[in-house]
């Protein structure tokens, strides 16, 4: 083979080398990315931050690797520690625990102004955003067709992220609400008015207030303007 010949062949060797040669990583960015594909958490929704290592490798170089595994059966949200392993050629170099914060972001609904009890949740009162609902200590709602004919059963102040426990559907009769008694055999019916004392939906039992004798009883939801008592 001619010199010439030779010479070029070295340098693409050596150029090849070159190109595959593997870069120096971020161990915190190693560490962040390892966590999520443990756990298969989406980084849409899912932000990982460091808040403190016992390892002392702050890049990993070529030939390095990194491991992780969980300490405990905890859900990986909010505080969280696992443990982690720097190996070289299959072999442990390095390990320590490391902990972190999960925060969790998702698209829900938020109040664009103060809200009362008993307001009927409207679109005009809300708007769909990207929050951290990491420490929400109810499911937030993501949507108005989950709440359609929905109200409000506390105060829900602006910019406040609205959850399942702070509504429920509109009643079929609410407290305080008129309604009539109906009281039917096959013999007789009498019907008289009187007032809720409580809220309630078909079906329901409800303690209701004859009007004539300010009597309380129980009665059945019938529909929004009617509950029925045995005879």
């Amino acid at each position: 083979m001619k010199l010439w010949r030779l010479v070029a062949l070295c340098e693409v060797v050596l150029a090849l080398g070159m190109s595959v040669k593997a870069e120096p990583r971020d161990c915190d960015g190693e560490l962040k990315n390892a966590i999520l594909s443990r756990y298969q958490l989406d980084s849409t929704w899912y932000v990982v931050d460091i808040l403190s290592s016992q390892l002392k490798t702050t890049v990993l170089e070529s030939g390095e690797s990194l491991e992780i595994r969980p300490i405990s059966q905890k859900e990986p949200i909010g505080l969280f520690t696992i443990a982690a392993a720097v190996t070289r050629g299959g072999q442990v170099v390095e390990k320590g625990q490391v902990s972190v914060r999960i925060n969790r972001f998702a698209e829900v609904l938020v109040a664009t102004d103060n809200l009362r009890l008993h307001d009927i949740v409207s679109p005009d009162n809300f708007a769909l955003k990207r929050m951290d609902i990491t420490s929400l200590p109810e499911q937030p709602v993501q949507s108005f067709s989950a709440i359609a004919d929905y109200r409000l059963k506390r105060n829900v102040g602006k910019d406040q992220v609205l959850t399942s426990g702070a509504v429920e559907p509109v009643p079929d009769i609410d407290v305080g609400g008129e309604v009539s008694i109906v009281c039917h055999s096959d013999l007789f019916s009498v019907t008289t008015t009187g007032q809720a004392m409580q809220k309630g939906y078909v079906g329901d039992q409800i303690r209701v207030k004859n009007r004539s004798t300010n009597k309380v009883m129980l009665a059945t939801v019938v529909d929004r303007r009617t509950v029925s008592v045995q005879p």
